[in-house]
């Protein structure tokens, strides 16, 4: 199987990165307290990165598995 496939998300993903700077400044602007801008922004970063965990079609490692991995 390819591999370019992954190449549109990481265009995607430099794209949101660039854009995150601004929106994360307006933001602040309109909630006009920078730390509660920033708990807004981690805590939809955090919710959106466990989505993408809970719905991917592999589960992820558990811990048996990481101790048993070759060093």
């Amino acid at each position: 199987m390819s591999s370019s496939w992954v190449y549109p998300f990481i265009v995607i993903d430099g794209i949101l990165q660039a854009a995150d700077a601004p929106i994360n400044g307006e933001l602040k602007r309109s909630l006009a307290n920078p730390w509660l801008a920033s708990s807004v922004s981690f805590l939809l970063v955090t919710f959106l990165t466990i989505a993408a965990f809970s719905v991917q079609p592999t589960p992820l490692p558990t811990l048996g598995d990481l101790r048993r991995m070759k060093s």
